[in-house]
């Protein structure tokens, strides 16, 4: 294991998560700074949620090519090209007076991670043969950590300064993690025309029901996790009465929680079956979720909270090494990247769903509704199973 850090693979694998850890800093700071971000620009929860919505639908949109990319060229030459836009976009959002071109860097800042995402499972992929679970864990616990430092970016600002120096540190940090990324490559790069051959990869993966079923639990748990984590900080503070501060320690913990607990559901898939923890993870969602609504004590929250956090948290890197193993190595990044456009697709619809259904009634009864998409993910979980 040690091994695994001071090697090559492992210094690609430090500067990767790194690279993850800053990017969903600035992606995922958006959520606690929403109320600010709404009072600022004057407008509506549902155009706020329409706004995220747009980010991830530019996300999906980008998963295909990016893992294509991958594949003819090299995870490199994504990885780099994916951060300068992103670096662009947070740039946008920075100078942005204006909704539109607040809208526009939200989408710039989508698109290029969206390549960034496909690119580094390539990476990983290519480096472990051993140890993947560990990698892949690893890899989500960078996620979370990235998504707790929003938070953390977010108390920093809230109160204190305009809610736009919060992606200030953001720009700074990806452009030194891209140079570093390209001082440690190896490979040199090649650049030139790609053929997306979309059908021929529809045709391939569309062949079995498995694929179906993976597809449509994974659409339903990012639809739920875009829709609550985006909502997440405001719910508590219209619904339960948080502060901003607490709203925003609130939304820290889910992904700290992550953060502990993805490496360990890593570390599980090498020794039990994939789907079963993911039945595990969906258990533990549904009965988080109910105790969030219900409780009033800090204490209950505090539990309800936690509870959701595991299971939404661990259902990723599950359900990622199941598709590894699953998919052919020769076409993984194609294949992976068309899976991701279309789950990513839906789970961009979750921010725009969940304010719409909070404008037009509340955000408990929207935040409820998230049950019955729970259990859509059981029952093809429960017949992967049995296969």
């Amino acid at each position: 294991m040690l091994e695994t850090f001071q090697d090559y693979n492992g210094k690609q694998l430090n500067v990767h998560a790194l690279g993850i850890v800053v990017s969903l800093s600035g992606v995922l700071v958006i959520a606690p700074l929403l109320p600010e971000i709404i009072d600022d620009f004057g407008i509506t929860p549902a155009a706020a949620g329409a706004s995220i919505t747009f980010m991830w639908a530019c996300n999906a949109l980008a998963q295909y090519p990016g893992g294509r990319y991958s594949e003819d060229l090299s995870s490199n030459v994504v990885l780099l090209a994916s951060q300068g836009l992103m670096i662009t976009g947070f740039l946008l959002v920075v100078l942005s007076n204006l909704f539109p071109l607040f809208v526009a860097g939200l989408g710039l800042i989508g698109f290029g991670y969206g390549m960034f995402e496909p690119a580094g499972i390539v990476l990983l992929q290519d480096l472990f043969d051993e140890n993947r679970g560990r990698a892949f864990g690893i890899r989500d616990a960078a996620i979370n950590l990235g998504s707790a430092l929003s938070a953390v970016l977010a108390i920093t600002v809230i109160g204190v300064a305009a809610w736009r120096n919060a992606f200030v540190p953001v720009i700074v940090l990806l452009a030194l993690v891209a140079v570093s990324g390209h001082r440690l490559n190896r490979d040199s790069y090649h650049i030139s025309m790609v053929a997306l051959d979309i059908q021929s990869v529809c045709s391939r993966l569309f062949r079995s029901r498995e694929t179906y079923a993976i597809l449509f639990v994974l659409s339903v748990f990012n639809f739920i996790w875009q829709g609550s984590a985006s909502f997440l900080p405001t719910f508590l503070r219209v619904e339960k009465s948080f502060t901003s501060f607490e709203a925003t320690v609130a939304f820290a913990s889910v992904f700290v929680t992550g953060m502990l607990v993805t490496p360990i559901a890593g570390m599980l898939c090498e020794r039990r079956p994939p789907i079963t923890l993911g039945l595990g993870a969906t258990g533990l969602g549904i009965v988080g979720l109910v105790g969030l609504m219900r409780a009033d004590s800090v204490v209950g929250l505090g539990v309800g909270l936690l509870t959701f956090a595991v299971g939404l948290t661990t259902i990723w890197p599950v359900m990622y090494i199941y598709l590894v193993d699953v998919l052919a190595d020769e076409t993984i990044g194609s294949d992976l990247g068309a899976l991701r456009a279309v789950y990513f697709a839906v789970g961009s619809l979750g921010p725009v769903y969940i304010g719409t259904v909070a404008t037009r009634f509340t955000y408990m009864g929207s935040f409820a509704s998230l049950l019955l998409c729970f259990g859509l993910a059981v029952l093809p979980l429960l017949w992967l199973a049995r296969r």
